[in-house]
């Protein structure tokens, strides 16, 4: 199912306005459910609204002076990780919020923790559990 158009909200709401049909027949008629057609209706009586309202969402974090101050500690600390980048910050957000700044604003920074560095690639790193011959049960 599509999210139909602020157009054809805005068709349904006149057409209902023009009268003569029910709003299940409105609702039939622009292949909406009555209950999105009802919430369309009460909108457009109590705010005069026939658009879509605006949801904005939370305020971004790293924007302006905050952003600004994020590169700077990236380019201080370039081996920092996400949680000690959040913590120099002054827990201003989560590091997961900051993972998702330095990725919107391009910037490359240290990705493990000390402890869960990559291991060996390929066979170097060792028998990865399986028995080497002769090598006890």
């Amino acid at each position: 199912m599509t999210i139909p158009s602020a157009d054809t909200r805005r068709r349904a709401l006149a057409a209902y306005e023009r009268g003569g049909k029910t709003q299940s027949e409105i609702a039939a008629v622009f292949g909406i459910s009555v209950r999105t057609f009802q919430r369309w209706l009460r909108a457009w009586r109590t705010e005069g609204r026939d658009a879509p309202g605006h949801s904005p969402g939370r305020p971004a974090v790293f924007v302006g002076p905050a952003a600004e101050r994020l590169r700077r500690e990236v380019a201080r600390h370039p081996d920092a990780t996400l949680h000690e980048l959040a913590e120099r910050l002054g827990h201003i957000a989560s590091y997961t919020t900051v993972h998702r700044a330095l990725v919107r604003m391009k910037v490359a920074y240290k990705k493990n923790a000390p402890g869960r560095r990559a291991g060996p690639a390929g066979r170097e790193g060792g028998s990865g559990g399986v028995a080497v011959s002769g090598e006890a049960d």
